[in-house]
């Protein structure tokens, strides 16, 4: 039987933990519900202005809380919804990192991730079958190719000139492609995703499905397309 595939926003954030959101867990669901979206992963903010290193563990408890929250609104919705992070690294050069595929284990166990230089946070995702997407990488600028597994096309007004240096930084590199909104404010709709198997229950297999064959189906600005790894394939 023919595989079913569901639209997702992979990344948004909310207010509860980012301090930049102005939406909760609840708005967002039921905004993306309304723009026909089957799921979303949450990616709030791990920054080091947020709090000191000592406050990393009761600061992840937080986030698992306020995803938890979520989590239980979206089953009620029939919606899925999915944990992840965002942390904001300050090595090289600073630079936002999307992970898929952590689970509230890998969170509770891991040290404070925005200490880490890019390298360091790639060993541990590698380590850990999590993968690694800079955000929106040319409002700073790109980051070693090396040490990571994808770049996002971000969807925000701000980022969608950018889309075609995003396409040729990854096709250069071989990297996987992610697509999302940044979404944070219910003022600012976008539209942007990607698609993922009917079957995925969580984010640990929403990256398992992407390693099986480094591909990553998105859609944006109306069209779609089909990105594959070359870097990665046939590892």
């Amino acid at each position: 039987m023919e595989e079913k595939f569901i639209k997702i926003d992979p990344h948004v954030h909310s207010k509860g933990i980012s301090r930049c959101s102005h939406v909760t867990c609840e708005e967002i669901i039921d905004e993306k519900i309304k723009l026909g979206y089957d799921g979303a992963i949450l990616v709030n903010h791990c920054q080091e202005w947020y709090y000191p290193e000592e406050e990393h563990k009761n600061f992840i408890e937080r986030v698992i809380e306020d995803f938890a929250r979520g989590k239980a609104y979206a089953d009620k919705k029939g919606f899925r919804f999915f944990l992840g992070l965002e942390v904001s690294l300050n090595a090289p050069h600073y630079a936002d990192w999307l992970l898929y595929g952590v689970t509230e284990e890998f969170l509770r166990k891991t040290p404070c991730l925005y200490k880490l230089s890019q390298k360091e946070l790639f060993a541990l995702c590698e380590e850990n079958g999590v993968l690694l997407v800079q955000a929106h990488p040319f409002r700073q600028s790109p980051c070693d190719p090396n040490f990571m597994h994808g770049v996002e096309i971000n969807c925000s007004d701000g980022d969608l000139d950018k889309i075609p240096l995003v396409e040729e930084f990854a096709k250069e590199h071989g990297l996987l492609l992610f697509c999302g909104t940044d979404y944070h404010f219910p003022e600012r709709t976008y539209f942007g995703g990607i698609y993922i198997p009917e079957s995925c229950q969580t984010a640990v297999d929403i990256a398992e499905y992407v390693r099986r064959d480094w591909k990553v189906r998105a859609f944006y600005e109306g069209t779609e397309k089909i990105f594959t790894a070359t870097r990665f394939k046939g590892n």
